[in-house]
């Protein structure tokens, strides 16, 4: 589900990058499906270790990006990532990278919000059915 949020969003990234950091539009668009990468990575692994409450907080609107821990090791590791991968300059990167996740956060954080978008159907994709019935209990109800 988060992918399917993201590709709708991608366009609209895609072009804000180009525009504010004049990346090429092909660099923007790989730059984009990074990010989706990495959030979508770290979303696994923190599911997999029963450790969203921090990130959840973010999408809920409880928590701005930069105060969440996960989401700062979400940027750390696609700034490198655009650098390593993409060829990006460091300097570069490191205005790309806060500016794209927290773009991403904060437009599906309103899905959530605005009730368009539950987190169980946020998360279900990464964590899958028998998983996420023993994590429920362990998330503090994450999943009511």
């Amino acid at each position: 589900m988060i992918e399917n949020l993201i590709n709708n969003l991608k366009g609209q990234l895609t072009g804000e990058l180009q525009s504010k950091y004049n990346l090429q539009p092909d660099t923007a668009n790989k730059s984009v499906d990074l990010a989706k990468e990495n959030l979508t990575d770290e979303l696994k692994q923190r599911a997999s270790s029963g450790d969203l409450g921090g990130i959840m907080d973010v999408f809920k609107g409880n928590k701005a990006p930069g105060e969440s821990s996960a989401v700062n090791n979400v940027i750390n590791k696609y700034v490198a990532d655009l650098t390593g991968r993409l060829g990006i300059p460091e300097s570069v990167a490191k205005q790309v990278a806060p500016f794209a996740i927290h773009f991403i956060m904060q437009k599906v954080g309103g899905q959530v919000s605005s009730g368009n978008v539950s987190q169980t159907d946020l998360l279900g994709g990464l964590i899958g059915g028998g998983l996420k019935d023993k994590l429920g209990k362990g998330l503090g109800g994450l999943f009511k």
